[in-house]
């Protein structure tokens, strides 16, 4: 196992939490067949793959937010897929194809926007910054931490 294969994706494993969040499946990678080859998301799966072959993430990207539709949330999961595969593109790959790891991430959370999706994740709080803890931080204004939010 070189390098490149221990680090851990973030992104990858972003799209593969919500592929079994929202999915119950284990990858976001749709299994060929899945969609049958003329139907609506057939088409667009099919041809959102050949572009990522080609090196053309900006269109297969545009191709899938033209094609969102409230109606039909199994684009959400061609989404998930598009997101998956280009994570585990090389900055290299990206820079090549005009595209970043940060719209990466800019894009599913549109996606998510998009059909109302709402992911919530608990924090665990830090070492000795647990709410028990009040002791300033230098880098906050003290009345920042002191005083409740005024109502407007």
């Amino acid at each position: 196992m070189d390098n490149q294969e221990k680090q851990v994706n973030p992104l990858r494993n972003m799209t593969m939490f919500l592929a079994k969040a929202l999915f119950k499946k284990d990858s976001p990678i749709i299994p060929d067949g899945a969609f049958p080859a003329n139907s609506e998301p057939g088409i667009v799966l099919a041809r959102i793959r050949q572009l990522l072959d080609e090196g053309n993430i900006n269109t297969a990207e545009n191709l899938l937010f033209d094609s969102f539709d409230k109606k039909k949330p199994y684009f959400v999961a061609i989404g998930l897929e598009l997101y998956a595969r280009i994570s585990e593109l090389t900055p290299e790959e990206l820079e090549a194809a005009d595209f970043s790891r940060e719209e990466i991430q800019q894009g599913i959370g549109d996606m998510l926007k998009f059909y109302g999706i709402k992911i919530a994740i608990k924090r665990q709080p830090a070492p000795n910054q647990g709410a028990a803890n009040t002791q300033q931080n230098p880098n906050v204004a003290p009345n920042v931490l002191a005083d409740p939010p005024k109502k407007l």
